[in-house]
């Protein structure tokens, strides 16, 4: 499959179509000069292999290059070689010569800045002294009325339309610009409501990991996020030499609440329960619903005695609470466990069982009350 051709740079089309204009103009320009005078075939030849082949083998020359700019960086002070050869050729009439000159100075600084004029003022003497090497030095500076006219319409056309490139690219540079832009306000945009959308995702990932270890009734902890943390803290306790406790809570008789009123009543029980276990939970401290009416609160550094001070706080205060129902002012109590690190366990599956036993103590002791757990004493059988 044959190679797409690469696309021409947009400098080298608008200075193939200048360059062959204006060297067309100087080819004019030197015809009217020979006027009585005898050129030479040699000379005509040049000024027709210059003025007008000349232009369209630098655009092929260009085109094919592998780096089209700077092939067209290079023809521009080619051109400027040229031009000092022609005029010594042709005597350096003054009128040519000038506008040979400053065209070629004014347009090699406009692609190539300062520097370019630097090159120009090297590449057109040196064409010059080539052309006298070659021609023989003739100093003929007088122009002909018909040339002079030609050369200052020429020249001040040139410089025209150079000026008219010149704001073409600056327009071009600026429409650009402005796109650019337009384009990085479009990505500010785009990246700034792309932050929002990610700090959402983010909002809206902590919500679904906050519902996910949440009870949805009373937005206590549930018991995966307590199985997490309870390991978590119990290490730490282990660690740096701390106490833990633990306090397991039932609801006594709910089963003859959610019977005799219907589970919205029981419902309002649980949530007035988790409503007293936040209030009462320091801040290091996990309020969970366990599971169904059983509640338990885990409380790090806190030592036995406190621990069960607190519990005790907690079965008078719920056991004093009145929760309205429709016509109905409901009452309920509590039966409560508590075990503690160190002493009652060394791990989490041992101290939640241990709490659990304490709370069934509790209730087989008659409810509403607050059990120790105790460890079993094997007693030896009588001899």
């Amino acid at each position: 499959m044959a190679d797409t051709p690469t696309k021409k740079p947009w400098l080298v089309g608008m200075h193939y179509r200048m360059r062959t204009v204006a060297f067309a103009m100087m080819f004019v320009a030197s015809a009217l000069h020979s006027t009585g005078k005898s050129y030479s075939p040699g000379l005509w030849l040049l000024l027709v292999l210059l003025f007008l082949i000349y232009p369209h083998f630098q655009y092929y020359r260009a085109c094919r290059a592998g780096d089209a700019l700077n092939a067209e960086m290079h023809n521009l002070l080619v051109d400027s070689a040229l031009l000092g050869l022609a005029v010594a050729a042709l005597g350096f009439p003054l009128w040519i010569t000038f506008s040979a000159f400053l065209g070629t100075v004014s347009n090699n600084t406009a692609n190539m800045n300062w520097r370019g004029a630097g090159k120009t003022l090297l590449a057109f003497p040196a064409g010059a002294l080539a052309g006298c090497l070659v021609f023989g030095f003739n100093l003929s500076p007088d122009t002909g009325w018909p040339a002079t006219f030609f050369c200052i319409a020429g020249l001040t056309g040139y410089l025209v339309a150079m000026g008219n490139v010149s704001f073409t690219r600056i327009s071009r540079l600026r429409l650009t610009r402005e796109a650019l832009r337009h384009r990085e306000a479009e990505l500010m945009d785009v990246n700034q409501t792309l932050h929002r959308n990610f700090q959402e995702i983010d909002v809206l990932h902590d919500q679904l990991r906050e519902q996910a270890n949440r009870d949805a009734l009373t937005g206590l902890f549930n018991r995966r996020y307590l199985d997490s943390t309870l390991d978590r803290e119990l290490s730490r306790s282990k660690r740096d030499g701390l106490p833990l406790a633990l306090i397991m809570i039932d609801i006594d008789h709910f089963k003859q609440i959610n019977d005799t009123y219907g589970h919205q009543a029981g419902d309002q029980i649980l949530l007035r329960l988790g409503e007293l276990l936040a209030s009462m939970a320091r801040a290091g401290d996990v309020a969970c619903r366990y599971g169904g009416e059983e509640f338990l609160l885990l409380m790090p550094t806190m030592p036995l005695d406190a621990a069960v001070v607190r519990a005790r706080e907690l079965r008078t205060n719920f056991g004093d609470m009145v929760v309205p129902f429709g016509e109905f002012r409901l009452k309920a109590t509590l039966s409560i466990g508590v075990s503690a690190y160190p002493g009652h366990g060394v791990s989490a599956e041992e101290l939640i069982r241990h709490a659990d036993e304490a709370l069934y103590r509790a209730k087989r002791s008659g409810r509403n009350r607050v059990e120790i757990w105790i460890p079993k004493v094997d007693v030896p059988d009588a001899q």
